[in-house]
C-alpha cells in the first residue's frame, strides 16, 4: 500500500466515535492503527472509553485488542462540565490530555458511546478553537450500522460537529458502513439513509463500505480479544492449533479472514488519502 496522504506535515488526528454502542466503533480504530502502522506511520493512541468507568486501572476494550507494544493512553471518560460546576479546574482537566495530543498530532483517539458531546463541551469550555485551528487537522471517523437510528445518529452528530466547528475544528469526515450487523441495501430508500446521504454530500464527507467478515473463528477472534495483526500473522496451520479446527476448515477460515484484511483496508485507504475541498 502506498503512503498515506497527510496534512500539515503529515500528523493529523482521527477521532473515532459515536451516540450509542454496538456501531463498531473499536473494530474501525483497530482497522485504522493497522493501517497505518503497516504503512510505517504508527499513530498514538488514546482511548475515551466507557470500560475504565468503574476504575482507572481498567483497560479500554481497544487496549485489549491491540498488541502489547501497541502503547495506549486511557482517557476514562470524563464527566459533564454540569456535574463538577463547582470546580472548573477539575472540569477542565479531564481533557486536557487529549487538548494536547490533537494539539500534537499524529493521534487516533477511540472514543467510547455517547462520550463525543462531552468533548465539545470541554472544547467549548476551554475555546480550544483558538489553539486548535492552527494544530494538525482533525478527522472524524463515525461508523453507522444498517438501523434506522445508527443512521439518525450519525447525522446528529455531523450537525453537532458542524454547529461547533469554531470550538472544535473538523478538517475531514469518514462515514463508515459498517455491514457485520446487515447490510444496507435494503434502507436506501429510508428517509434516515437519504438524509445521511444528503448530510454526506453536504459536508463534503468521505464513506467507506466494510463488508462482514464470514470467517467461522470471527466471534472467538472478539471474545478472545485477538488482533488484527495477530490473525493476520496466522497460517492455516496455526488456525487448526489454536482454534481446533481440521485442516480444511481452518483452511477455509484463513482465507475468509485475508480476504476481509484485503478488501477493508482497500475500502478505506481512498478515504485516507483524499483531501476535503
Amino acid at each position: 500500500m502506498s503512503k498515506l496522504a497527510h496534512g500539515h506535515e503529515g500528523k493529523q488526528s482521527i477521532i473515532v466515535g459515536t451516540r450509542t454502542g454496538g456501531q463498531g466503533k473499536t473494530l474501525v480504530s483497530q482497522v485504522l492503527q493497522y493501517t497505518f502502522k503497516e504503512c510505517g506511520e504508527p499513530l498514538k493512541i488514546m482511548a475515551a472509553d466507557t470500560a475504565t468507568a468503574k476504575g482507572a486501572a481498567a483497560k479500554s476494550k481497544l487496549a485489549r485488542f491491540l498488541e502489547p507494544d501497541d502503547d495506549v493512553e486511557e482517557l476514562g471518560i470524563g464527566a459533564t462540565l454540569q456535574s463538577i460546576r463547582s470546580d472548573q479546574d477539575a472540569a477542565l482537566n479531564y481533557w486536557e490530555r487529549l487538548g494536547e495530543g490533537l494539539s500534537e498530532g499524529n493521534l487516533l483517539v477511540d472514543v467510547g458511546a455517547n462520550v463525543l458531546p462531552g468533548i465539545w463541551e470541554w472544547a467549548t469550555e476551554t475555546n480550544a478553537g483558538r489553539i486548535l485551528r492552527t494544530a494538525p487537522p482533525i478527522w472524524l471517523v463515525i461508523p453507522v450500522t444498517a438501523q434506522a437510528q445508527s443512521l439518525i445518529d450519525a447525522c446528529d452528530l455531523i450537525r453537532l460537529a458542524e454547529a461547533k466547528q469554531e470550538h472544535l475544528p473538523i478538517a475531514k469526515y469518514i462515514v463508515v458502513f459498517n455491514e457485520h450487523e446487515g447490510k444496507f441495501d435494503g434502507i436506501r430508500d429510508a428517509l434516515e439513509y437519504k438524509e445521511l446521504a444528503k448530510l454526506i454530500a453536504a459536508v463534503k464527507a468521505c464513506s467507506v463500505r466494510m463488508e462482514r467478515c464470514i470467517s467461522s473463528v470471527w466471534q472467538r477472534m472478539q471474545t478472545e480479544y485477538i488482533s488484527l495483526k495477530t490473525m493476520r500473522s496466522l497460517t492455516y496451520r496455526d488456525y487448526a492449533t489454536r482454534f481446533a479446527l481440521s485442516v480444511f476448515k481452518s483452511s477455509a477460515a484463513e482465507k475468509d479472514f485475508v480476504e476481509w484484511m484485503y478488501l477493508t483496508t482497500k475500502a478505506f485507504h481512498p478515504a485516507l488519502t483524499s483531501q476535503r475541498t
